[in-house]
């Protein structure tokens, strides 16, 4: 099934994205000069025909197949083209990648970048976009990265506008599995941070590391300040965010995804995810397909106006090495909701670095300072690690 979760651009509410992509791509041909006058519009309406779906992911399937046994066989690479326009009126702006990019095997530190897609090289984009939902199909071509990551994203001024990019990333996962004790073949995990409890108002005090979920669910939480808390944007015993950073304002700029609390560092703004077998309370180190989280009141877009602030997640291996990274997209304004993940085909990912802003919450939002919140964390079941 195709999954049309979100791509927002850095103007805030655009109504409909296109990708313009030459369709024999799909197909597993080589580019040609092929005009991009006549593109092929993925999705442009709720009423598409069963049929055309079932055609564009046979010759999904058919791409992404002839790719995997061409990789085994050569260093060529494929040039995909691709041409993103915010109407379908107005001209698209066509982007072409390098041919043949020589492949660094080095260990290297994150490289920064002004897009919301991985530092690695994109080698192609399959994008389906409806309002402000889209999927992005990125392959990686790194030492590390030697199947296509599926990659969901989506932002909008409330839950509504990223809970399609949520669906589909818990689907392509599998059953939600609970506090059921592993090993678990498939199946996902969630935290959304309310004890199970919707109306649970209290504001836990900073702990670091983070262990409340780490029997349970299979996954523990640090950061380089002072701890990790859960609390509601204002109310309850404590006060919310709004006491716990001394800040009023708190209280009506961020919302939540799933009712009621939202999960933040103090005294940072990065956190840091592990992983372990559930049940073996931290003693069976684990990989996961995938992981994804909301956010709540990103303001910068996509890291353009400084690549080192905005909001991202960075992916790693079990030997510490960056394998995918991406911005989060931004919906300007407060109490908006946004939504990032990816699932690879096998269990890679051993542990995760969101950046959460540009700065430690504590002083205001404003355009110096942008101060963002974590909700709903969804990964793949933790598996072993070998």
């Amino acid at each position: 099934m195709l999954f049309v979760p979100v791509l927002l651009l850095k103007n805030a509410l655009t109504p409909i994205v296109i990708l313009r992509l030459p369709l024999m791509l799909l197909a597993g041909e080589k580019e040609t000069t092929t005009s991009m006058s006549e593109p092929r519009t993925l999705l442009t309406s709720p009423t598409r025909s069963a049929s055309a779906l079932t055609r564009e992911e046979a010759l999904i399937e058919r791409f992404l197949q002839r790719r995997r046994e061409r990789s085994k066989k050569t260093t060529e690479f494929w040039r995909v083209s691709v041409a993103l326009s915010a109407y379908a009126h107005e001209p698209a702006q066509q982007q072409t990648l390098p041919e043949k990019p020589k492949p660094n095997l080095r260990k290297e530190r994150p490289m920064q970048t002004k897009q919301s897609v991985i530092h690695s090289n994109i080698r192609s984009t399959v994008i389906a976009a409806f309002g402000l939902l889209s999927m992005l199909l990125a392959v990686s071509e790194t030492a590390h990265a030697q199947s296509t990551p599926l990659v969901f994203q989506a932002a909008g001024p409330d839950a509504n506008s990223i809970q399609g990019a949520v669906d589909a990333f818990r689907a392509s996962l599998g059953n939600n599995n609970g506090n059921n004790p592993g090993p678990i073949q498939k199946g996902r995990r969630e935290i959304n941070w309310d004890g199970g409890n919707p109306n649970l108002l209290d504001t836990t005090a900073p702990v670091n590391p983070f262990l409340v979920f780490l029997n349970s669910r299979g996954s523990q939480y640090k950061t380089p300040g002072l701890g990790l808390s859960q609390a509601p944007a204002s109310g309850g015993p404590q006060g919310g965010l709004a006491v716990l950073f001394g800040n009023p304002t708190y209280g009506r700029i961020f919302r939540t995804f799933s009712l009621s609390r939202l999960f933040t560092p103090v005294g940072s703004n990065i956190t840091e995810a592990s992983f372990a077998v559930p049940g073996t309370n931290g003693t069976a180190p684990a990989t996961v397909r995938g992981f994804g989280a909301v956010f709540t009141d990103v303001d910068q877009p996509d890291g353009v106006t400084d690549a080192v602030s905005g909001t991202r997640i960075e992916y790693f291996d079990r030997n510490g090495i960056l394998i995918f990274s991406s911005f989060v997209p931004a919906s300007p304004g407060d109490g908006s909701l946004s939504f990032f993940g990816i699932k690879f085909d096998d269990a890679r990912i051993a542990s995760v670095r969101i950046t959460a802003g540009n700065v430690a919450p504590g002083p205001n939002d404003d355009k110096q300072h942008d101060i963002v919140m974590m909700d709903d964390f969804i990964y793949g079941e933790p598996e072993l690690i070998n």
